[in-house]
Order: C-alpha cells, then structure tokens, then sequence
C-alpha cells in the first residue's frame, strides 16, 4: 500500500514546501531558504509531540515520526494558506 511506505510523505511535503515557496521568489536561495524553513517550522512543532511518544511508549519508529512531522507540516500549511 502506497501510505505505508513513508518516503513518499516525505516527497510529497518537499514537493508542497516547493510549491508553496515558488509564487512568492524569482531566486533560488529564496525558495530553498522557504523549504527549509518549513521543514524547520515543523520540526519545532512536532518536536513535543515525538519527545511525549518516545517517553510513554520507548520505541518510536520512522512511520510514527513521519506521521507527526507530518501533521505538524499540514498544520502550518493550512496555517499560512488561511492567514492564521
């Protein structure tokens, strides 16, 4: 099944962080500069979330960090499509 390989979160995240960064800049240190960005955002985000799982459950495998970066990345997506 195709979510239950998690690499392809990961390209579809990098994909949207490039998506979201293109209309804004014309440089290409400006969209990397937003892509990582967005990847750090989330990180900060979802760092909470993973230190809490790791604590209570002692094994945190890369399913289980993907899918809370993950949701941490579509939180600050919609985020910034709204103008929250």
């Amino acid at each position: 099944m195709l979510t239950d390989n998690v690499k392809w979160w990961w390209a579809a995240m990098l994909g949207g962080s490039f998506l979201l960064a293109i209309p804004g800049h014309s440089e290409i240190g400006a969209i990397i500069g937003d892509v990582v960005g967005h990847f750090f955002s989330a990180l900060i985000l979802a760092i909470v979330p993973i230190l809490g799982y790791r604590l209570f459950y002692e094994r945190i495998g890369e399913k289980e960090v993907t899918y809370i970066f993950g949701a941490a990345w579509i939180y600050l997506v919609f985020s910034q499509l709204v103008g929250w």
